[in-house]
């Protein structure tokens, strides 16, 4: 098994940073910190970056066709435009009660928005993984899970890959591109809870998973039709919470990490949790989609 490690890139110390995406046609990353209730962008090649403020949790941000993003905020669905800074809700998935809170989500193939929720004091199933379309019509794909958690979809689109964390196991299910149903469930990989919880998750070119591992200091590549670990990159924080690829050609790996649920001795011992990572494993990545918004 190969082994890498990442290094630091950014020292944001977010309290629980999340959702890592790559706008290939902006040539940014953008992240979230949920409890921060922060939207971070990057511009790796000047290092610079910007951030806005929220009144409530966001889960996770998503680009649009039209170059803004959504925002699965706690009270439901927002467009938000980075440039001119307006916030507009979308009257869809409006939380209640207001203990739920949206956690991770992303765009598939069909151009729909796929997103999780889950209880802020972790109730079990109190969750369910959504699918918005173009219209935003929302309907329950995944219903009564606990952390919706890592999607991914294979680059013939035939495949989706989900994690509900506590069940320390990664689906896969058939995906019809033409109806967004997703159908035929299998549990392809089992993870030993030694390894850490297994949280977000990326998709490369050759069809591997990486997965990030929240109180298993590290990102690791499995195989998908063997259930076998690949590779471990190595992180400074022991919650690693989720990982994508980016910059021009996709060949970096941009990992999230956070301060949440580490006691002040494990903030001492790890001082750079909550800080965005880096690595160049060697392989690319896969371009995101676009939510087709009108």
């Amino acid at each position: 098994m190969k082994k890498n490690k990442a290094e630091l890139f950014f020292n944001i110390k977010s309290i629980l940073g999340e959702g890592p995406v790559w706008d290939w046609r902006k040539q940014r990353l953008f992240w979230v910190d949920i409890e921060g209730r922060k939207l971070f962008c990057l511009d790796p090649s000047t290092q610079k970056h910007l951030y806005w403020d929220f009144k409530s949790m966001i889960g996770v941000a998503v680009p649009t066709e039209s170059g803004s993003f959504v925002l699965a905020l706690e009270q439901g669905l927002s467009k938000f435009d980075v440039e001119t800074e307006k916030l507009t809700p979308l009257n869809v998935l409006e939380n209640h009660p207001h203990k739920i809170r949206f956690n991770d989500g992303k765009v598939g193939p069909d151009g729909n928005f796929w997103i999780g929720t889950m209880h802020k004091e972790f109730v079990p199933k109190a969750g369910n993984l959504y699918c918005v379309d173009q219209a935003l019509h929302a309907s329950i794909k995944i219903p009564e899970n606990t952390i919706s958690n890592g999607m991914a979809w294979s680059s013939n689109t035939k495949t989706f890959y989900f994690i509900d964390s506590p069940t320390y196991e990664i689906s896969s299910y058939d995906f019809d591109i033409e109806t967004s149903s997703i159908s035929n469930k299998k549990s392809i990989i089992n993870v030993p809870e030694s390894y850490g919880t297994p949280d977000g998750m990326s998709i490369d070119a050759e069809g591997m998973l990486w997965i990030a591992h929240w109180g298993g200091n590290c990102v690791r590549r499995w195989n998908p039709d063997t259930g076998m670990v690949l590779e471990t990159v190595e992180v400074e924080a022991p919650n690693v919470t989720s990982c994508c690829f980016g910059e021009k050609d996709l060949d970096t790996l941009y990992i999230t990490t956070a301060r949440s649920g580490l006691s002040q001795s494990e903030l001492q011992e790890y001082p750079l949790s909550g800080g965005l990572f880096v690595c160049r494993p060697g392989v690319k990545g896969m371009p995101i989609n676009y939510f087709k918004d009108n």
